[in-house]
């Protein structure tokens, strides 16, 4: 198994799992064949992969299940907070089309959070006050921190489970019955 492959494996179970909308993965610029292949055999499930941002030899992609992120993306007050932040979108599509774009800029769009399935009020909470909050595995915590522990460790023991798998000889395609 390639490197590229056990980065998005490691990083993305956790969205393949469908526990989480989405996940951002860096890998080396040499593993795009590994991206498309994988891209080619998940979009069957409805999940897509779009290169967010390049730099030098990394590049940020964000693996994403369609409709698990539009039913976030369109709930009242994430589509309000996206609002206030400028982002106009009809579909999950052009919402992550709106923040590849807030990527290319100088300062990073920490709105991102809620698009990789964090609570709102934390991500309010850490545009609001970066020092603040308690850190909980994935992120930081403002609100619910017991809650966000139990599922910062939810997603821990996945990834965990999947990397087991794969160190054990058996593809991302496998695991998830899309090959």
């Amino acid at each position: 198994m390639s490197e590229t492959e056990f980065a998005i494996g490691r990083t993305c179970a956790v969205t393949f799992a469908g526990i989480k909308p989405a996940s951002l993965v860096a890998v080396h610029r040499g593993g795009r064949a590994t991206i498309v292949r994988l891209e080619r055999c998940f979009r069957r499930r409805g999940f897509s992969f779009v290169r967010m941002r390049e730099a030098g030899e990394r590049v940020l992609v964000c693996v994403y299940h369609a409709v698990r992120l539009e039913r976030l993306l369109f709930s009242e007050d994430v589509r309000a907070f996206l609002c206030e932040r400028g982002y106009r979108y009809a579909t999950a599509h052009e919402a992550v089309g709106v923040l590849k774009a807030r990527m290319q800029g100088e300062d990073f769009p920490h709105e991102v959070g809620v698009f990789l399935g964090y609570p709102l009020s934390d991500v309010r909470g850490f545009i609001s006050d970066p020092r603040g909050g308690c850190a909980c595995g994935a992120w930081k915590a403002y609100a619910d921190v017991e809650g966000a522990r139990r599922t910062s460790e939810r997603w821990r023991r996945c990834s965990e489970r999947i990397c087991t798998m794969m160190e054990n000889g058996k593809s991302l395609t496998q695991i998830f019955g899309v090959g």
